[in-house]
C-alpha cells in the first residue's frame, strides 16, 4: 500500500519580509536624506545619495520578485 502523506521533502523557504522591510526602509531613508540635502543645497550631494538609494531599492525589488517567483 503506498503511503498517503503528501509532505514537502523539501526545507522551507526563507520567508522574504525582512528583505521586503530593509528595502522599503533604503528607499524612505534615501529619499529623506535627498530632500534634506536639496533644502541645504547640496545639490551634488543630493544626486548621489538619490542614485545609489535607487540603485539598492531596485537590486532589493529584482530579489524579492525573484524570490517570491520561486
Amino acid at each position: 500500500m503506498t503511503p498517503i502523506d503528501r509532505t514537502s521533502s523539501a526545507p522551507p523557504q526563507p520567508s522574504s519580509t525582512p528583505l521586503t522591510w530593509a528595502t522599503v526602509l533604503t528607499g524612505f531613508v534615501s529619499i529623506v536624506a535627498v530632500v534634506v540635502l536639496s533644502l541645504t543645497h547640496n545639490a551634488e550631494a543630493a544626486a548621489t545619495v538619490g542614485a545609489i538609494g535607487t540603485t539598492v531599492t531596485a537590486i532589493g525589488g529584482v530579489q524579492i520578485s525573484a524570490r517570491n517567483r520561486q
